[in-house]
């Protein structure tokens, strides 16, 4: 076992400010982000905000920026990292903890769910490829954190996380609305010479932009 310094940058909502926290943790081969973050909670400093769940990739609350990049912190090993902030570009709660109820709900309203699904039977399900992939989105917004166009408070643009829902809708059979033009509507156009916006869990964020653009 070894010990590690890990810088956290903290927000204190009653002051309205940030500032850096450095705390000691202990290390084993193979630890993650989010097993310091814990052990600094259990051990050190209750007052962290952060958020988890499933602790293994599967429920994406636990996204953060992690030396700059946004990343799941159960999937980040922690031997690396130096520095773990909040997700860029969404709106501040407490510590690393962001609001992403607000972003959620400047979606509703846009039916992200199959429109005009047809009663008859389907048949031998043949699903394409890019759909599976994008289906295996775990909507931890890292994506909207990378996308350099985002700004939470412009309601024209909702980042690539809407146009990962689009194309899952594009690409499914049953699905008869015209996501295209809702694509449109919410500015994919400014994505165009852009493609910045990464996912750290594999899904084609490249893939989904061009099934709607094309």
């Amino acid at each position: 076992m070894t010990h590690k310094k890990l810088r956290i940058l903290r927000f204190d909502p009653s002051a309205a400010n940030c500032r850096e926290e450095v705390f000691t943790v202990a290390m084993q081969p193979g630890d993650t982000v989010l097993q310091a973050l814990i052990d600094i909670y259990d051990r050190q400093d209750s007052t962290l905000a952060f958020r988890y769940s499933c602790r293994y990739n599967r429920c994406g609350l636990c996204g953060v920026s992690v030396d700059g990049r946004p990343r799941l912190a159960c999937k980040t090993k922690l031997d690396r990292v130096d520095e773990v902030a909040p997700l860029a570009g969404l709106p501040l709660l407490r510590d690393l903890a962001v609001d992403r109820g607000s972003y959620f709900k400047k979606l509703s309203g846009l039916s992200l769910y199959p429109v005009g699904a047809l009663d008859n039977m389907l048949g031998t399900l043949r699903e394409d490829p890019l759909h599976r992939n994008l289906m295996s989105c775990l909507e931890c917004l890292c994506c909207v954190s990378s996308c350099p166009e985002h700004d939470f408070k412009d309601s024209s643009f909702a980042g690539p996380y809407l146009y990962i829902k689009l194309a899952q809708l594009h690409l499914d059979t049953r699905d008869t609305a015209d996501r295209r033009a809702q694509a449109v509507e919410w500015g994919i156009k400014r994505c165009a010479g852009c493609m910045l916006c990464s996912c750290p869990n594999g899904i084609n964020l490249h893939g989904a932009l061009a099934s709607l653009m094309s």
